[in-house]
Formats: C-alpha cells, structure tokens, sequence
C-alpha cells in the first residue's frame, strides 16, 4: 500500500476516515507498506494490511453462503485467465469506456471489481493513475505490478460497501461485475457518488431481449449492422439462449466448482463451430479465454439482466448526465458513459 492511498480510502461500515493503527515498517514516500493495520476514528474498527494491500472486506459479508460462493468462484475463474493480452485488453477496455486513448492520461480512476486486473493495466498503460478493487483474492494477480508501478492502487472491497471517500474519482468504471453482487442497483447507486463533479462513470451490465420494442432499438457495432435485417430471428436466437442458461444455471451454481470447469471444456469446444458457437458464451479465438468466459457465465449464484431503458434510469436518477451508449454485438449489453456536471 502506498501511503497516497490513504486519503480516498474511508471506512466500509461508518464512512469514517482511516487511519494508520500500526505500522509493521515505515516507508518512505511512493514506497509500498507491505503488512499493518488500519483504524477508523470514527468508530475504532480495524482492518490489516496484507501483501500490501488494505483489506477492507468485511467479513461478516460472506456470512452469505451466496456472496462467498461468488467470491470463492471468482477467485478461481480469474487465476486460470490467460492474460493479461495487453493489446487485445485494451482495445476492449477502450471500446467498453467509450473514451479516446487520451482522456485516460492523468486521470484518478477506479476500477471497480477488477478481477485479475486486465482494465485496471489497460487503463494504467493509458496514462491514468489506479486504484482496483475487488472482493475476490484474484486481485494478488496484480499485486507484482502494483509494486513496480507508483500510479497502481490495490483495495480489497466489496462493491456494495465501497471503501472510498465520495467525490474521489476523475473516472469510475465497473465492467461486466455489477450484476454478479447481491444487488445490483444498490451496487450502482453507491458507485454513482463516488464520482467528482466533472467526472464520468462508465458501467455495462448484461443485458435480457426484453420485449421486441426495446430489442429491435439496440445499437449495434458496426460489424454486426448486417443484423438489422434478420432481427426478429436474432432476437427469438438471444431469447433462446438466455432460456438454456437460466436452466441450466439451476444446476450449474449448485454443482462443485471444479466438476463445472471440467464440463465447460466440451462446451468451450462447440465455440469453434460456426453457428453452434453462439449457443455457448463465449466466440473468443483462444480456447483458454472461452473456456473462463463460459464458466464465468454459468458459475456465479447472481446473475441478473436489464434493459437500456432500465439502466439509463439508474444514471438518471443518479443525476448524471448519460454521454453515450455501448454498441454491442448478437447479445444485449447495456452500457452507458455519463458525466456528473459540475466545473
């Protein structure tokens, strides 16, 4: 932990200020503390330093067998990830931001469920200073690069009780994660103040057909515009699909993890097939990236789906400005940029 941290960091249960308890070394300026402990002056609670990072998890949330199960599930998704692909990593962070490569430079932003890190080091190779947070252990990924990089933040949190200080970010994104907590609103709506005056908040979450009047308005990518003239019969394929899944996610998030895994490479295989391939989750070229994506969309106990209509309403009333909509391919995900106004 850099002690430049500490400033954006507030206490997950009171809001309160942190301060340091103990200090296991002393490190000078832009070193990283690597063991001690945190203390709110609020209300004393305390919270250890561990690998160099704050963990600010509070343990009575997975007092939830649900939440535990995500974060145990995560943990081992994302250490078997084959990446970081930096290229490949950041052209998909930069379509998913919907921001030139240039407005990231200097910026203090948030990734908010990181992961193993592969936005938080797209972002950081894009000028931008970091701080990533997840509930999950898959974030000690990224731990070798927090300590060789002085703009590398790392928090263990949980989303639903973010450890931040309101008004702290130039930038907040939260990418595919959202829908995985226990609420997903209410992890939005205590993202949404965390971003300054002036800044930008950029979120996607998995998207339903929904009815055809919502569907047949989604913006496409470019590379897909050649649907719009089969539609209706994408939007009878989405529908298909989303009802295999829900079936088969009443099973698959009460199976052992492990016995999932091994059953995701026979699907992962079908990702090669023309056609058959958008009956799993996953187009991906490279089969290791496939085989996380599928079992990524059939492990986790919460998985829930909105329309854009449902998800503009959450930056709406969150009073922020909505910039631009995500673009997607053959399934719906609804994601918007917004800005909060403000000099």
């Amino acid at each position: 932990m850099k002690m430049s941290l500490l400033p954006l960091l507030a206490c997950p249960v009171c809001g309160g200020d942190l301060e340091f308890a103990s200090l296991d070394d002393h490190p000078h300026e832009g070193a990283e503390l690597e063991s001690g402990t945190l203390r709110c002056r609020r209300c004393s609670v305390e919270y250890p330093i561990a690998d160099g990072v704050p963990r600010l998890r509070l343990t009575d949330a997975l007092k939830d067998g649900r939440v535990a199960s995500t974060a145990e599930r995560f943990g081992f998704e994302w250490h078997r990830y084959p990446g970081p692909r930096p290229g490949v990593d950041r052209d998909i962070f930069l379509e998913e931001v919907q921001l030139p490569p240039a407005a990231l430079a200097g910026k203090l932003t948030l990734d908010a469920g990181c992961g193993m890190g592969r936005f938080s080091l797209a972002a950081l190779e894009l000028g931008a200073e970091v701080v990533s947070v997840d509930l999950s252990d898959a974030l000690t990924r990224l731990i070798p690069a927090m300590r060789e990089n002085p703009r590398l933040h790392v928090v263990q949190g949980d989303l639903l009780r973010p450890p931040f200080k309101p008004a702290a970010f130039d930038l907040v994104f939260s990418h595919g994660v959202i829908h995985h907590t226990a609420d997903t609103k209410g992890a939005f709506d205590r993202l949404a103040p965390l971003v300054k005056k002036g800044g930008k908040l950029s979120v996607w979450v998995y998207g339903t057909p929904g009815p055809w009047s919502s569907f047949k308005t989604n913006p496409l990518r470019s590379t897909r515009a050649g649907l719009r003239s089969v539609l209706p019969l994408v939007w009878a394929l989405v529908w298909a699909r989303q009802i295999l899944s829900d079936s088969l996610r009443v099973v698959t998030t009460r199976m052992p993890f492990h016995l999932l895994y091994a059953l995701c490479w026979p699907l992962t295989m079908l990702g090669a097939v023309p056609l058959l391939k958008y009956l799993t989750y996953s187009v991906d070229p490279q089969f290791g990236v496939r085989l996380i994506e599928n079992f990524d969309w059939l492990a986790p106990p919460f998985q829930t789906k909105h329309t854009k209509e449902e998800v503009r309403g959450w930056f709406e009333s969150a009073g922020l400005r909505v910039v631009s909509q995500l673009a997607h391919g053959v399934v719906p995900k609804v994601g918007f940029l917004a800005e909060r106004s403000g000099p």
